[in-house]
């Protein structure tokens, strides 16, 4: 099934062929490394990769994370800091960048991480500058264009023996993605759970897979139990599974003045118990747009217990599950840890998810090799100081800022702003907008509507990620729980009070 250009992985698979479904696969690390890799993948790259645009069939619907996608590439420039931030929205980096560029095949297109300076050898405040992002403005007015190799980058190596797992062993895929170490124990046992006393009426298939296929698998996992069915014996139209069970904040859980919380102003449409829109300054669209840049093995992880989304839990579990030894590193893998890629997180982040640290870097003149320093005369980068002669520590340029400086971060969105977020997460600048005219176009009785504010904490903005991958109406799903609790905490008042 894999094209003749790009590499093509062997699969194993035993079918039942008149419930026409996979029983289970087998398959060597290569392509366990690329099914756990998906985990790695931030939303706004997996609504890329299984959209239209990629030729690869029907944009799957991820609850509301398309519109949230949609809503950035529609916005005008001008709505963010500047352009990078628009594109780390839709183009946002994996954590894991390095580890996934090892993969026999790579499902992540986003461009790999450069490293730029100014061309004129700028320096702002006696500090040298550095951008991990194309076409940043520099302090002269010149773009930070000259690209700059990064010397002693150890690429996080993977010991030359797979990825994330051990390549040659071989694995037990289940149909939803359920992944387990091959031994005739386990053979047996889920094949007896499954129904299956022996193997008469199972027959085999070997095929080789190609991006197309993986690609496809992916779309499925997003939403069924029963991927590899659906891709390699056509049951493309299975049920789509993904539910959400909001949680109440618990009653003794204050708020503390320091925390990361947000205000917000919804308005409610009174007879039909649903939440209409939200008027939203810069921080909660941040926070919203900020789903786009996190890997869904986090997201997993956050919402533990309460969130299904298609059999997407089951590699993460898979992961959860595997023998430590399997796993290519001794100290433990990175999936089940991941964090937002530097720079790609939530200057305000109401739940407890955090970005990665920034690295360090240092500019020198030269390199050193077996102690003999090596003069290199546009100079060099390392985030190792002893690898390099006359070390200076650079600053990096930050896009969420208005001056392009760490100090002043705030956000991908410029500030002050205001925003209209609809129920399924369209959002819409409300910058020279006439509240008269927003009002007539909303063609709903004025006395149906009522405002309210809320505070979203934690466990509120857990519920909204939650909603906005399983449902079309985010804003009611996650959030109009609290609009049933004690005025003090949802304070309501009608429009037609105010007339």
């Amino acid at each position: 099934m894999a094209s003749k250009q790009e590499p093509n992985l062997p699969l194993r698979l035993l079918v039942d062929k008149e419930k026409n479904r996979v029983v289970v696969a087998e398959a060597n690390g290569d392509l366990i490394d690329i099914l756990f890799g998906f985990l790695t993948l931030p939303l706004g790259t997996i609504i890329r990769l299984v959209s239209k645009k990629q030729g690869h069939g029907a944009a799957e619907e991820i609850g509301c994370i398309n519109n949230l996608y949609q809503s950035v590439e529609n916005s005008d420039a001008e709505v963010f800091w500047n352009h990078i931030c628009k594109r780390m929205l839709l183009c946002p980096r994996n954590p894991c960048e390095a580890l996934c560029q090892k993969l026999k095949l790579k499902v992540d297109d986003t461009e790999p991480m450069k490293y730029f300076m100014c061309s004129n050898k700028c320096r702002r405040g006696g500090d040298w500058f550095l951008s991990t992002f194309a076409e940043a403005g520099c302090s002269c007015g010149k773009l930070m264009d000259k690209e700059m190799k990064l010397h002693g980058d150890s690429n996080e190596g993977t010991h030359g023996d797979g990825v994330f797992v051990k390549g040659q062993t071989i694995y037990l895929i289940f149909d939803d993605l359920t992944v387990l170490q091959s031994s005739p124990g386990n053979s047996v046992k889920q094949l007896v759970q499954l129904g299956y006393k022996n193997f008469h009426k199972l027959t085999e298939k070997f095929l080789n897979v190609g991006l197309k296929e993986i690609l496809d698998i992916l779309k499925q996992a997003l939403t069924s139990k029963s991927p590899l069915s659906d891709v390699f014996l056509g049951n493309g139209e299975s049920k789509q599974v993904c539910t959400f069970s909001p949680k109440l904040r618990p009653e003794n859980q204050g708020w503390t003045i320091f925390d990361s919380s947000i205000n917000l102003k919804v308005t409610v449409r009174k007879s039909k118990k649903t939440i209409l829109y939200a008027e939203a300054e810069g921080d909660f669209v941040d926070f919203l747009f900020s789903f786009l840049t996190t890997p869904l093995g986090s997201i997993l992880k956050l919402l533990d217990g309460n969130f299904s989304l298609g059999c997407m839990n089951n590699l993460y579990k898979s992961v959860k599950g595997l023998n430590p030894s399997w796993f290519t590193r001794s100290s433990g893998t990175p999936l089940l840890n991941l964090l937002v890629a530097p720079q790609f997180g939530c200057k305000r982040q109401p739940t407890q998810l955090r970005e990665e640290d920034t690295p360090c870097y240092w500019y020198g003149t030269g390199v050193i090799k077996n102690n003999i320093c090596y003069a290199i005369g546009n100079g060099v980068i390392s985030k190792e100081h002893s690898l390099i002669q006359r070390p200076v520590l650079m600053k990096l340029f930050e896009p969420r800022s208005p001056d392009g400086t760490r100090e002043s971060a705030v956000g991908f969105v410029r500030r002050p702003s205001l925003f209209v977020v609809w129920d399924d997460l369209q959002v819409t600048p409300l910058a020279n907008t006439s509240s008269l005219s927003f009002l007539q176009k909303l063609n709903a009785p004025l006395d149906d509507l009522e405002e309210h504010e809320l505070r979203i904490g934690e466990t509120e903005a857990l519920n909204l990620l939650g909603a906005s991958l399983t449902s079309k109406a985010a804003l009611t799903e996650g959030l109009f729980y609290l609009l049933k609790k004690p005025k003090e905490e949802a304070k309501a008042r009608s429009f037609s009070s105010c007339c």
